[in-house]
């Protein structure tokens, strides 16, 4: 019995420190990888992301979190140095707002209260549900992209081809390292991909529509928006019956958060145990200390 009563208080010890809630926040980059990016990391298409996240820590290896944050997405063919994307001529931007609830892998032990593990790299993965409203600029002025049907949603010609919807699910996932700066406090740095069932981040999928359709149908501004060819230098619109591909839509849209984390480490019962050795390396019992009193005792 005078065996297992430390080993069972040892067992408690490492149980209450191991679950605590965090709450932080986020600050750092969000990016998109799509029909007009050829590659993924510009500086001049990468815009501030922020948000706030609140995670329950079950065990040292894993966590629960759930998160919201916004930033923004852009991309501009003028950017490119493809040719056939500059003579394509499109752009876009849009505001993102995402609410995620995530798993987290610690890939070791991550105690802040234990010196031995103050330090982890971890990989995350869940759910999550984005907002987004993709614009262009047009002599000036920010048209938003999705009421306009550029590639023909909603007209009779293209009764497969519907809006798409600006509230669609996603699936975070990424991978990131943290370390303790002190018991209460936690920083880390991560990068997450969001998977996306959408190609129209950018409002950019598939083919070109016919001028007299579009204008036709969803009015003039609708075509202008669709086909910016002649804003380029060569001046000229692609014309029906032309190579009228304008994206791919056998490759989906996904955007990107980064950046770093600092969190505070809440203790949920509001006491901590400790183990106190006396002379001679026996066990004399455990002691805990009531945060808001202050006022320590013995646990017998």
């Amino acid at each position: 019995m005078r065996t297992i009563t430390p080993v069972l208080f040892l067992f408690l010890y490492t149980y209450a420190h191991a679950q605590y809630l965090e709450i932080g926040a986020t600050g750092g980059a969000s990016m998109y990888k799509g029909d007009l990016t050829s590659t993924l990391l510009k500086l001049d298409e990468t815009h501030l992301a922020t948000g706030v996240f609140t995670k329950y820590n079950f065990n040292p290896y894993f966590s629960l979190k759930a998160s919201v944050q916004q930033g923004k997405i852009s991309a501009a063919d003028s950017n490119s140095t493809d040719a056939w994307r500059q003579r394509r001529n499109l752009s876009f931007q849009s505001s993102l707002l995402e609410a995620s609830l995530s798993g987290e892998l610690n890939l070791r032990a991550y105690t802040p209260h234990n010196r031995k593990n103050i330090f982890t790299p971890y990989a995350f993965l869940g759910i999550g549900i984005y907002h987004f409203n993709p614009q262009a600029l047009y002599n000036g002025i920010w048209y938003e992209l999705q009421p306009l049907g550029t590639e023909g949603q909603g007209t009779t010609a293209y009764p497969d081809r519907e809006k798409y919807k600006l509230t669609q699910i996603a699936i975070p996932g990424g991978i990131g390292i943290k370390g303790a700066m002190s018991r209460e406090w936690t920083i880390g740095f991560e990068i997450g991909w969001r998977k996306t069932f959408n190609d129209y981040l950018d409002d950019v999928s598939s083919t070109y529509v016919e001028q007299d359709i579009l204008e036709g149908e969803n009015g003039e501004l609708s075509w202008e928006l669709s086909n910016r060819m002649d804003e380029t230098p060569e001046g000229m619109y692609l014309q029906p019956g032309d190579d009228r591909h304008r994206g791919d839509s056998h490759n989906l849209d996904w955007y990107l958060f980064s950046g770093v984390a600092v969190s505070y480490n809440f203790n949920l019962l509001g006491w901590e145990y400790k183990y106190t050795n006396r002379a001679g390396g026996k066990y004399k019992g455990f002691k805990y200390r009531d945060k808001k009193l202050n006022c320590p005792g013995n646990l017998n």
